[in-house]
This record gives structure tokens, C-alpha cells and sequence, in this order.
């Protein structure tokens, strides 16, 4: 009923815009839904029983399925958030629940479109194995179109800036983990359960684990491997884990305290957005460019999907226009 009022009203507009019309869809949708069910109450609530428990089952499933701890993490914050907003019985959850919340969300944080939609494919997990648990029949998420966003291209790191984020690195460590970030191309969580006996310099291999508690194997060029022996070398401390704080008692390396030394390498180098996860897209599309197979470049970074490995890679134009001179020659 609701859709076909707003329908209704949209084909006396017939002057605005698509976006202009999407817009005002948004807010009549959001008036009635206040008119319709009572004015929603947005702060945080005690959550339905119920929904805690189905929720609680939910995360345990994820862990079963080998998600990684932030990733759990990140779904029980989100949804606990999203249960309290609808403090219903999970089976009375609709639609006009799951878009006031998204909208709401998204226009009190300032947060963008892409990220909104990250926000409906947490919701949206949730109902599908609610479903496929047969606890429910529907998903109201549904109903909800992905938000409209522009999409980036994610830039790797050029040659000239991976040079300069390594003459601003002031220890070996420092260096070590640069290195190390760019020649293994893996993720901050793998980097940081690395242990020191996970390393071959005999075979200059690493063994990774990866997503769902998977076992890779990644490799150390020269650089990387002369840096990690000369920084292991200098160590003094008996921790396993490969890469420890520079202070005592010298404990395994946190993300955050990563990313603190990341940030600080950037700074100096005078190098912007610089992430772990940046070393990550610029080796596979470091190693693309120079004519590795894709195949073997998703082998290495241990994506399930090849189309993952095309999103990482950026690929060279000047390659591409070389390469068609080469093979268009007839």
C-alpha cells in the first residue's frame, strides 16, 4: 500500500530528475513509515531476547565457518546495533525497519553510500541464515536496493613512492615489515599472527594463515628476505612471533601499533593513504603488470574468486596500449 501511494504521488513529478525523484521517494517513505508504525524511538534499546539468542547462534556459525575474529567482531557490533533500533521479535522485522535504520545511519555518522551498503550485506547475512536455518521464511532486507555509489579506483603504490616509504624506515624492523608487506602481499591480520618459525629462508617461503583458517603458502623476494634475517638477527627477546614491539617486554605486534608505524613511515616519506592493505593491491598489481598469471597472483593472495583478484588490480594503461600494438597486428 505504501509503495503504490508513493508511486502515485511520483507520477505528478514528472519534472524532477531520476536522483531528484529518488530523493523524494526516500523522504515520503521515511514520513509514512513514521506515520504508520508510530514515531520510532532511535536510541539505543534493550535488545528482544529472542534476537540476542538468534544472534549469538549467528556469530558461532560464522566462527564455525573459519571468519576471522574482526570480522566477527565487526558483524556482533552492527547487528546488536541494528536489533536495539528494531527492538521487535526477530520474526516481526520488515523491510520499512531494515531502510529507516540504513537511512537514519547514514545521514546522523555522515558515513558514505559504500559503506551503507556494506551495512545492508551485514543485515542482509543475518536474514539469509535465519532462512536457511528455517527460523524465517522472508528476508525484509530484500526489499532494500543497494544504495548508489561512486565507484573508486583504488591506486596501488607507485615504484616511486614504495622507494620513498623505504628510505624514511628507521629501524630494521621498520624496514623488515615494508618488505615484508610488499613481497608477501598479505593481509595486517596474517602479518601479525606470523611466527618465526613460519619462515624458510632455505626456501624463501612463508607459511600464511589465511581466511578461514586456510594455509598458504607466500613468498620473500631479496629484499625482504635480507631485511627479515638482519632484523631477526638483531632481536634479543624470545618471542615466537615474528614481528614484537620495539619496548620490553617486547610483545607481539598489534594492529594498531601497525598501523602506528605504518602511519609514522608515511608521514616522513610524505607518501598519503598509505594502509597495510594498500602493500596488498600494489604487489598484485605489481606482479599482474609484469606478466604473472592472474591465477597464480589469486593463488597468492588467497582469494576463493578470481573476480576479487580483479577488483585488487590496477592495471597498467601503458601495458595495455603496448600490448595491442604487439598482438593487433594484422
Amino acid at each position: 500500500m505504501k509503495e503504490q501511494f508513493i508511486c502515485e504521488i511520483l507520477h505528478y513529478l514528472p519534472s524532477f530528475s531520476a536522483d531528484q525523484l529518488s530523493e523524494i521517494r526516500e523522504a515520503i517513505r521515511i514520513v509514512l513509515c513514521k506515520y504508520d508504525l508510530g514515531t520510532k524511538e532511535t536510541s539505543l534499546q534493550v535488545v528482544d531476547n529472542s534476537s540476542l539468542h538468534y544472534l549469538q547462534m549467528y556469530l558461532e556459525s560464522c566462527e564455525q565457518a573459519g571468519k576471522s575474529y574482526g570480522t566477527i567482531e565487526l558483524y556482533q557490533f552492527h547487528l546488536s546495533h541494528f536489533l536495539s533500533y528494531a527492538n521487535k521479535d526477530i520474526r516481526n522485522i520488515n523491510d520499512d525497519d531494515v531502510y529507516t535504520y540504513l537511512y537514519n545511519y547514514r545521514h546522523k555518522r555522515n558515513v558514505s553510500n559504500s559503506y551503507i551498503n556494506q551495512l545492508r550485506l551485514v543485515i542482509n547475512g543475518f536474514f539469509k541464515w535465519l532462512i536457511k536455518k528455517r527460523l524465517l521464511s522472508s528476508n525484509p532486507v530484500d526489499a532494500i536496493d543497494p544504495t548508489k555509489c561512486q565507484k573508486k579506483v583504488k591506486k596501488p603504490l607507485s615504484a616511486e613512492e614504495v622507494e620513498r616509504l623505504r628510505s624514511a624506515c628507521k629501524t630494521e624492523r621498520d624496514l623488515a615489515i615494508i618488505e615484508c608487506l610488499y613481497s608477501t602481499a598479505v593481509r595486517a591480520s596474517e602479518l601479525l599472527q606470523l611466527n618465526r618459525s613460519d619462515i624458510s629462508f632455505a626456501r624463501d617461503d612463508i607459511i600464511v594463515l589465511g581466511k578461514g583458517n586456510k594455509e598458504r603458502v607466500t613468498f620473500l623476494n631479496a629484499k625482504s628476505h635480507i631485511h627479515l634475517q638482519n632484523y631477526l638477527e638483531l632481536r634479543t627477546d624470545d618471542n615466537p612471533a615474528l614481528f614484537v614491539s620495539s619496548k620490553a617486554p617486547h610483545d607481539r605486534l598489534t594492529r594498531r601499533g601497525l598501523e602506528s608505524i605504518i602511519n609514522k613511515i608515511a608521514s616522513s616519506a610524505n607518501v598519503e593513504n598509505v594502509h597495510p592493505h594498500r602493500f596488498r593491491r600494489t604487489s598484485a598489481t605489481d606482479l599482474l603488470n609484469a606478466g604473472m598469471p592472474i591465477e597464480q597472483v589469486q593463488e597468492l593472495l588467497g582469494h576463493k574468486s578470481i573476480e576479487t583478484t580483479r577488483i585488487y588490480c590496477t592495471i597498467n594503461q601503458e601495458a595495455v596500449k603496448h600490448n595491442h600494438k604487439r598482438y593487433m597486428n594484422f
